[in-house]
C-alpha cells in the first residue's frame, strides 16, 4: 500500500482539459521530465454522478499515463478509483499496469490530453 501512496501526486494542481457527458478531465499541471519521446501525466475523471465502477459506485477517478509525443498514444500506467469528488476520499479500486497502447483520435479527450502533456517537454 506504501508503495501505491507514493506513485500519487501529493497535492495536485488540477487544469480542466475536457468536459463530456459523463465526467469532466483534469491533468496535473506538474508533470514528470520528459524521457525521449514520452511523458508522464496525471489525469483525474470526475464523474458528474456516480458512476458504476468493480461492484461499487465512484465519483472521481485518477489515472497516472504514459504519452507518446510523438506516436501521439497514451498508456495507462496506474488507475484509482474514489467515492468523492476530485479524488478525494478513501481509495476504493485501482488497478497497475501498464495497459495497452491506445491511440488518440483527431478531436477527442485523449487527443486533447496529448496535445495538454506534450506542450513544452
Amino acid at each position: 500500500m506504501a508503495l501505491v501512496l507514493g506513485c500519487l501526486p501529493a497535492q495536485a494542481d488540477w487544469v480542466r482539459v475536457s468536459t463530456s457527458q459523463q465526467s469532466v478531465f483534469y491533468v496535473d499541471s506538474q508533470k514528470s521530465p520528459r524521457v525521449g519521446d514520452n511523458v508522464m501525466i496525471w489525469v483525474l475523471r470526475d464523474h458528474k454522478a456516480m458512476q458504476p465502477g468493480q461492484a461499487i459506485l465512484v465519483r472521481s477517478s485518477k489515472d497516472q499515463i504514459e504519452v507518446d509525443c510523438v506516436g501521439r498514444r497514451i498508456r495507462r500506467i496506474f488507475s484509482s478509483d474514489h467515492g468523492r469528488p476530485m479524488g478525494k476520499g478513501p481509495m476504493v479500486h485501482s488497478e497497475h499496469g501498464p495497459m495497452s497502447w491506445n491511440a488518440a483520435p483527431s478531436n477527442s479527450t485523449v487527443s486533447r490530453i496529448v496535445d495538454v502533456a506534450c506542450a513544452n517537454t
